[in-house]
């Protein structure tokens, strides 16, 4: 696991995981099956309110914006991408390598875009619903 921006945002890979796959297995994982991929990111008591698919087209760019209440995350299930993410308040940046099995955690108050590097598709996911007036703009890219 990776922290960024004071805590704000959090990344991890996800281990590839062969079957069987025991009860040692982490909870989040990419099981390698037979018929394909299973990836497991999400295991929670905790609500999902909005799911989202993204599609990433290469040399594109998405996002460039921030959200004062949402809290989101983004799985990559295939493609790459550079994550830039800055604090509106401290204005601290950085740049982040986002591969396929990574998931990211995005705070509130942090503006970001996805740099598509190599063309892909990502799921966006969050505990509360999406209200379009908590969408900021904010140019990073």
């Amino acid at each position: 696991d990776e922290s960024f921006l004071s805590g704000k945002v959090t990344k991890q890979t996800l281990p590839a995981v062969p079957v069987p796959a025991g009860p040692e297995a982490p909870i989040l994982k990419r099981l390698l099956l037979p018929n394909g991929e299973l990836a497991q990111f999400y295991d929670s008591d905790a609500s999902i309110r909005y799911i989202a698919l993204i599609e990433l087209l290469d040399g594109t760019t998405r996002g460039n914006h921030y959200h004062r209440q949402k809290m989101e995350s983004i799985y990559l299930s295939h493609g790459e991408i550079q994550l830039l993410v800055e604090d509106i308040q401290t204005k601290e940046r950085k740049i982040i390598p986002f591969r396929a099995g990574d998931l990211v955690c995005i705070h509130p108050g942090i503006a970001h875009t996805l740099r598509v590097v190599k063309a892909g598709r990502a799921v966006e996911f969050a505990p509360t619903r999406f209200d379009p007036a908590d969408t900021w703009s904010y140019a990073l890219a």
